[in-house]
């Protein structure tokens, strides 16, 4: 009786031991989410709906704070932050991690996508899934891609082919883009798209390269005199993924994940497409009423950039990024 009475109450403190512990698996959550973008900035606004759909559909279980405009970390803080559990979540350029992982150049790689939807399609494709085992083999895993085009703006004169660039003072945002602008002639400065608009105005760069949305939300047609925008054809395609920290995601309960990955694939299949679409026509109109002079890039001027960029920043990557061949070989596989 002893025997059966003590297996009792060891029974009786396993069940309530699991008790607890699931109620404290499924405790509310409140998540940081971190990104260099301004309030109101499409991206801001990409993590706010993705939030709001994930607090609605664990019932509250799992809400969010944002630090927009690096009020948290800084723009390449962020990565590190979430390798180490200190930040939850960001929007993050990939290529800003390309110091730590030189394979995530390909993520900005001139040249490489043709449009946003495609871009899309390689979270299905060989080159997105290498990549995302990448990023979790750094403790950051990768929930959303989100691609943006870009355009160029320069003081100097209209840039729509690489002999352009020849002098020019150049933030080009990435290191593949950096080392062809260099191969053309321009002076490269390194910096985050947030720290534009002042190098602009101080003179430290004349001539830049950002997102369709950048230009906009820094509102860089104070400092600009020419804008080549990307409503046709664009070098620029950059993936700035919507990210969470491994250490975070394996706190969160099977419910939550889930919730998660329903809100990242309605999002793929629902807003990104729609919202990021319509920036090159947001920067065309903006930059038109602020009197820059514009200029589509045409679809000759986009093939003599490709062969360039074959030239010099593809073979780079090729020559020097272990694996880069075949990393560059999936990108090009995802456009056919």
């Amino acid at each position: 009786m002893k025997k059966r009475a003590v297996l009792s109450t060891i029974l009786v403190c396993l069940v309530s031991v699991a008790f607890l512990c699931t109620t404290a698996d499924a405790r509310p959550v409140t998540l940081k989410v971190s990104h260099q973008f301004a309030k109101g900035d499409v991206r801001d606004e990409m993590t706010r709906v993705f939030g709001e759909k994930v607090t609605e559909m664990t019932n509250g279980q799992v809400k969010f704070r944002y630090y927009p405009a690096s009020a948290l970390f800084k723009a390449k803080e962020q990565w590190d932050a979430m390798r180490m559990g200190s930040l939850d979540m960001s929007l993050f350029p990939l290529d800003y991690a390309s110091g730590k992982v030189p394979q995530f150049s390909v993520s900005l790689m001139p040249c490489a996508v043709q449009n946003v939807a495609q871009g899309l399609t390689w979270r299905n494709k060989p080159i997105g899934k290498k990549l995302e085992a990448m990023m979790l083999e750094n403790g950051v895993r990768n929930l959303a891609w989100a691609w943006f085009s870009g355009g160029i703006g320069s003081n100097v004169r209209q840039i729509k082919v690489p002999e352009d660039v020849k002098g020019v003072k150049l933030r080009a945002a990435g290191k593949k883009f950096e080392y062809m602008m260099k191969e053309a002639g321009a002076s490269i400065t390194s910096m985050p798209s947030s720290e534009a608009y002042q190098a602009l105005a101080t003179g430290v760069i004349d001539t830049v390269l950002t997102s369709a949305a950048s230009f906009v939300s820094y509102r860089l047609y104070e400092q600009l005199d020419y804008a080549n925008v990307p409503t046709k054809y664009s070098i620029w395609y950059m993936a700035e993924n919507l990210c969470i920290s491994e250490k975070t995601w394996q706190r969160l309960t099977a419910d939550q994940q889930k919730a998660f990955l329903e809100v990242a694939e309605w999002m793929h299949q629902d807003w990104i497409v729609e919202n990021f679409d319509a920036l090159a026509r947001e920067m065309y109109d903006e930059y038109k009423k602020a009197g820059v002079e514009i200029h589509e890039m045409t679809k000759e001027e986009f093939a003599i950039w490709r062969d360039f960029a074959k030239k010099t920043a593809w073979k780079d990557f090729a020559d020097n990024v272990e694996g880069g061949q075949e990393i560059l070989d999936l990108a090009v596989d995802a456009m056919e």
